[in-house]
């Protein structure tokens, strides 16, 4: 180990072997602060579900704080991840087919689709408390790192689009 630097023989690089595959994974740091310990555990998981998917490495910047997100924090962000000895395949600094990397710059992507949900009617509201949410989230689940939603409110398809914007929302994934 160089004086301050990891082992780099110990860290390897999401780009070797990465094929067109359609897995994308992604880092997605809030730049409201330094990285810490946490954030490269999370970061490390990511990164090796898409080695072993052999996909792609997304590093998208989670700026929705605008107050407290820094132009310096991103930079500090970037070049901490690099002395870590991560890299990825697209992102602010690496533009690819899938840009904005900012997650602030996305709003009207995202409005877009969520209309387009609501069009197809694959979009509900849902009346559950928190406490609901909460005791699904606790029940036992087939995959132990992803939580799975019960359906609970999947039947309120009757309801007016109009109100969609005004309550919580919550998506359908249908299977294909």
């Amino acid at each position: 180990m160089v004086a301050g630097k990891p082992n780099s023989t110990f860290l390897k690089s999401p780009v070797k072997n990465a094929a067109t595959n359609s897995y994308r994974g992604r880092i997605a740091p809030t730049p409201t602060g330094r990285l810490h310990e946490g954030h490269a555990k999370t970061f490390w998981t990511a990164r090796e579900r898409v080695i072993a998917a052999e996909g792609r490495l997304i590093l998208r910047i989670e700026d929705l704080d605008l107050p407290r997100c820094k132009p310096e924090f991103v930079e500090g962000c970037i070049e901490d991840l690099i002395w870590f000895g991560f890299d990825w395949h697209e992102g602010p600094d690496k533009v690819g087919q899938h840009a904005p990397y900012y997650q602030s710059k996305r709003t009207d992507i995202y409005r877009s689709t969520l209309e387009t949900l609501i069009e197809k009617g694959h979009v509900y509201r849902c009346h559950c408390s928190r406490k609901d949410i909460e005791q699904a989230a606790r029940a036992p689940h087939a995959a132990e790192d992803e939580l799975i939603y019960p359906g609970t409110c999947r039947s309120n398809h009757d309801q007016k689009k109009k109100s969609f914007f005004s309550q919580s929302i919550l998506l359908e994934v249908q299977s294909t």
